[in-house]
């Protein structure tokens, strides 16, 4: 079963290169529409397609004209596992799917016969404690389904490593997505199915939200050639880009969060955090994909509507059948207005945050270097608004205080008491030398200059009283655990 799960990203791309598959290489590159939605109405046609709704901006005709549906195809006894070679998968869920070495499971929802043809498919991501059919439950997944889509919801297994939901998140030089068991899953169930149904080869999504909007984010970077696009929903875009990472084929990726309050707290499998905030989160993704030349972007932000799945989901399909595979390249977005009253704004530009917290600490210390690397800190993660919150417990033991741990005093006396010999002397001034080469910014990216430093400089520093204390607070940070393996290493 290996060589066959190996070849299926070759086979997926070689189905989609075929000709007659309607890309558009004459684009100009990027999302260039003007801030807010045009007046085009939505719809809920029940065409072949789904919907007829917007131009994409490349003339004559609707989509469906320009970029007609293609089956994906494949014979199921070479793409499919076990069973499935020979049984298609049933409408509700299925189980016992083998691949990379786990046995897997996935829901199917499908549209009713009357739709004709082959079929746009939308892949659902699960987020934290949830299945594929749990998720597909709280999303109303079946609104795709009553629009023509075909939905794939497979459920995770606990495979990631930094949050233990989908393997998507991945330090720099860690990522192997040959032998990522998600990913994997996602090329073998996206074959298998289109194998045994009249997929369209021209209309592959992915979504997800929360823990499924960091797979979303994930598999949209590696699978660009195969997807027309995706919803990126609350989900953390930090550390899922590949490395080296290279030019996106073209796509139509819609970012969305609920609002300023959109937080969760939580966890699993021994994995929380006391709070993410997921604004700066959506920033990052809407920023990133909207500069990729052959990605079209739009974002979606909701009215306070806190850690949710937007209610959405018609306006959803028309914007994503308004951009399928060819379409999304170079196109001006002209995104359809919302329903009345629907409680969310869209636009195609990108949406931009900016952390208004800032960090002055005192410039001296009665011990050298505990002002500095409480600077450090501040710089690094206090004004960090994806790592702020998640660090927010540890970093009131380390001594900051006040309007989110902004008051930066108490750090610098924790820092005097406890940096008393001189290995302390040491280890701030290697913190000191790190310091001034770093460059934080915002996301876990951001915050990793820091981390890194007190990895480096704290490594195999038992005669450190700082660094005994340091690594002992930020360790009770179980998120935080798997990226300080230095810490890990000095403290029993």
């Amino acid at each position: 079963m290996r060589n066959v799960v190996a070849s299926l990203p070759a086979l997926l791309v070689l189905s989609l290169v075929a000709p007659g598959c309607g890309d558009d290489s004459s684009g100009t590159g990027g999302s260039s529409s003007s801030e807010g939605s045009t007046s085009t109405d939505a719809t809920s046609s029940g065409s072949a397609g789904g919907s007829t709704t917007s131009s994409s901006g490349s003339g004559g005709g609707g989509p469906e004209d320009l970029v007609p549906p293609e089956p994906l195809g494949g014979d199921p006894a070479a793409l499919c596992p076990g069973a499935y070679a020979t049984t298609a998968p049933v409408a509700g869920e299925n189980d016992d799917f083998e691949v990379a070495g786990q046995s897997r499971s996935f829901l199917l929802i499908e549209p009713e016969a009357s739709f004709e043809g082959p079929r746009p498919l939308f892949v659902a991501f699960n987020g934290t404690g949830e299945s594929g059919p749990s998720f597909s439950n709280r999303a109303d997944l079946e609104e795709l389904a009553a629009r023509g889509f075909v939905v794939l919801a497979p459920s995770s297994n606990g495979n990631g490593t930094l949050w233990p939901v989908w393997d998507s998140m991945h330090q720099e030089g860690t990522d192997d997505p040959e032998s990522n068991p998600d990913l994997l899953y996602f090329d073998a169930l996206l074959a298998c199915v289109g194998a045994h149904r009249p997929i369209d080869k021209n209309r592959l999504y992915v979504g997800g939200h929360s823990a499924g909007g960091i797979m979303s984010n994930y598999v949209l970077q590696r699978r660009s050639e195969l997807l027309a696009g995706g919803i990126v929903a609350s989900g953390v875009f930090s550390l899922t880009s590949p490395d080296p990472a290279g030019p996106l084929d073209d796509l139509f990726v819609i970012v969305t969060w609920g609002g300023d309050n959109d937080e969760y707290s939580g966890g699993s499998q021994g994995v929380s955090v006391p709070s993410i905030n997921f604004v700066e989160q959506a920033s990052i993704a809407s920023v990133f994909y909207d500069e990729e030349p052959a990605v079209t972007q739009a974002h979606c932000r909701g009215d306070d509507l806190g850690h949710a799945w937007l209610p959405l989901n018609d306006w959803f399909v028309d914007a994503l059948l308004a951009h399928p595979k060819g379409l999304a390249e170079g196109s001006p977005s002209e995104l359809a207005a919302l329903p009345a009253g629907a409680p969310a704004t869209c636009s195609a530009d990108p949406y931009v945050f900016v952390n208004p917290l800032e960090v002055e600490c005192p410039t001296s210390s009665t011990v050298a270097g505990c002002a500095e690397v409480c600077q450090f800190m501040g710089d690094c993660a206090v004004e960090n608004a994806t790592v702020g919150p998640i660090l927010a417990p540890q970093l009131e033991a380390l001594g900051f205080s006040g309007a989110s741990n902004t008051e930066c005093g108490g750090c610098i006396t924790h820092c005097e008491e406890n940096a008393t010999t001189a290995a302390d002397d040491e280890v701030l001034g290697c913190l000191g030398d790190r310091q001034a080469e770093a460059i934080c910014g915002p996301g876990i990216d951001g915050a990793l200059p820091i981390i890194d430093a007190i990895n480096e400089c704290c490594a195999d520093r038992d005669d450190s009283p700082w660094c005994i204390d340091t690594c002992t607070i930020l360790l009770t940070n179980s998120a935080a655990l798997s990226l300080l393996g230095e810490c890990n290493a000095l403290i029993p």
